[in-house]
């Protein structure tokens, strides 16, 4: 049986399970890097949910154990920060993404929560996971504050929000976190643990994408039923309201429920838009240099040994 093992984030942890299972499942193992929290509590919050897997054989802290299988590697890919997290996690592997992509995390969903429109946004840890031209209150007056509620395991996460209109939960694990995902009609955050484990459960999904480097990651294209906003010209929900349909000309309206052919106007401060989105092109450009300069240079190291 293979031993994996990753060091990090939460929420690539189970964005890396998408690896685990293509590769036959095993051991997973955990070890310090890039967790925010200590492994036991990695271990507390997220043990239930990983090990209800079938193809999670173990769950556990690395103690020396023979790894088959580093799920770090993505780390230093050259894919990295150039097309989705999906892609960049499973390269180093030799895995191919089929589309559409099957979820590979699997829970009963929570009744309680059918048919509601679940939230998440963390903004004040990570930069640049905070994009100002998405227009939440917007969003929230198109699908309903009543239809909408807030969950997290950090309520200063919900005080943050800024919608104390919106109802908030308090999930007690990662797995009814997960449960009551399945069940909504639909999610919407920005790039953060919930969000990843909206993905890795297939369902209804709209990402408010980042503005630092690693924005392409979310930006998903190997399923139909996600939508994600960069800027006004990159993203396919248009005016917070409309859902762009696969293989179509068509929406989704978010404010009746109905098929829209046409889209109305949105006014979106123009100046604002081509500032944040040079900065975020900048810093891009400035990396993928830094990044090239730096693989150059060991290649040149490795040849003169």
């Amino acid at each position: 049986m293979k031993n994996f093992i990753t060091r990090g984030k939460k929420g690539d942890l189970h964005m890396l399970l998408y690896v685990v299972k293509q590769m036959g499942g095993g051991n997973l193992l955990i070890a310090p890097g890039e967790f925010e929290e200590p492994l036991e509590s990695i271990l507390e919050s997220c043990s239930r949910l990983v090990c209800a897997q079938n193809y999670i054989h173990r769950f556990d802290i690395y103690k020396g154990e023979f790894i088959d299988v580093d799920l770090d590697l993505y780390r230093k890919s050259s894919l990295l920060y150039r097309t989705t997290l999906l892609e960049v996690i499973s390269s180093p592997h030799g895995l191919k993404i089929k589309y559409p992509v099957e979820p590979w995390i699997d829970v009963p969903p929570d009744p309680r929560f059918k048919e509601k429109i679940i939230l998440h946004r963390r903004k004040s840890v990570v930069w640049g996971r905070e994009n100002k031209l998405f227009n939440w209150k917007q969003l929230l007056e198109n699908i309903g504050y009543q239809n909408c509620i807030f969950v997290s395991r950090l309520k200063e996460e919900w005080n943050e929000f800024g919608f104390p209109q919106v109802e908030y939960y308090c999930p007690k694990d990662n797995y009814e976190h997960a449960q009551i995902i399945k069940a909504s009609r639909l999610f919407i955050g920005n790039q953060s643990f919930p969000s990843a484990l909206a993905d890795a459960l297939g369902v209804n999904r709209i990402f408010e994408l980042s503005t630092g480097l690693d924005r392409k990651h979310f930006q998903i294209s190997y399923a139909d039923n996600v939508w994600y906003f960069a800027n006004p010209w990159n993203g396919s929900i248009k005016n917070f309201r409309y859902l762009k349909i696969a293989n179509s000309k068509s929406y989704h309206d978010l404010s009746t429920g109905e098929i829209a052919l046409k889209v109305e106007s949105y006014f979106s401060s123009f100046w604002k838009t081509i500032f944040l989105e040079i900065r975020f092109q900048w810093f891009f450009c400035r990396e993928m240099c830094k990044r090239f300069v730096k693989y150059v240079y060991w290649k040149k190291i490795f040849k003169s040994i």
